[in-house]
């Protein structure tokens, strides 16, 4: 007699319910064991969702010395040539975006404060040659801030970034005491090159007081 796969799976089944029923009957109760495979393993306490999707949050701490921007971005050159199976995405999040917003946000406050520097000193001089010439300082107070970066072997982060904030209002500050003493001496007559060394000269002095105060204050 011939017997299909599935009539064959099916006579097992009615056997083992047949052999249940037998040992239900003789010795009045059912073990575990009797009916499933009982293994001992590991899983999660609890499953958390979000948006009806199931998610695993992994955390982990950096050792002293490491920089979480740069562990973050290796994380995710590695995760990018990872195949996940279909349905299962990844999402980096915690202090480095944190940081990456943030620093984002202070560069567009600073874009913002060149500006409003610039028209507040269009205002003062009544000109905008005079402030044009003083906005050409501020690249030269980056180039001194990554130097002492590199110097010191620091990443560009939060407090880097505040203190270029602080720097551009620095530069601004000491480029109109020293233009608008050279538009002074300008007017009482002595030409361009004289104006400039004399104000260099006499303003030195005052501008250094002003910024190393500000700094180590």
């Amino acid at each position: 007699v011939y017997r299909s796969k599935e009539e064959i799976e099916e006579m097992k089944k009615n056997d083992a319910v047949k052999l249940f029923e037998k040992q239900l009957l003789e010795e009045g109760y059912l073990t575990a064991e009797d009916i499933a495979k009982i293994d001992e393993a590991q899983t999660l306490s609890k499953i958390t969702r979000t948006d009806q999707r199931t998610y695993l949050k992994v955390t982990g701490a950096l050792k002293e010395g490491y920089n979480v921007t740069l562990v973050a971005n290796d994380v995710k050159a590695a995760l990018r040539g990872a195949s996940l199976p279909e349905g299962i995405s990844y999402e980096m999040k915690g202090e480095n975006e944190t940081i990456m917003s943030t620093l984002k946000d202070l560069a567009i406050m600073l874009v913002l404060g060149l500006i409003m520097v610039y028209l507040v000193m269009v205002a003062q001089f009544q000109s905008l040659k005079s402030p044009f010439i003083i906005m050409f300082t501020i690249p030269l107070a980056f180039t001194g801030g990554f130097m002492a970066l590199l110097l010191c072997g620091m990443e560009i982060g939060l407090m880097a970034m505040l203190g270029m904030i602080m720097l551009t209002g620095i530069i601004v500050n000491n480029g109109i005491v020293l233009v608008d003493y050279i538009n002074n001496l300008r007017l009482q007559g002595k030409d361009k090159k004289e104006a400039i060394i004399e104000a260099c000269v006499t303003r030195l002095r005052p501008i250094l007081m002003t910024s190393v105060t500000t700094i180590l204050g």
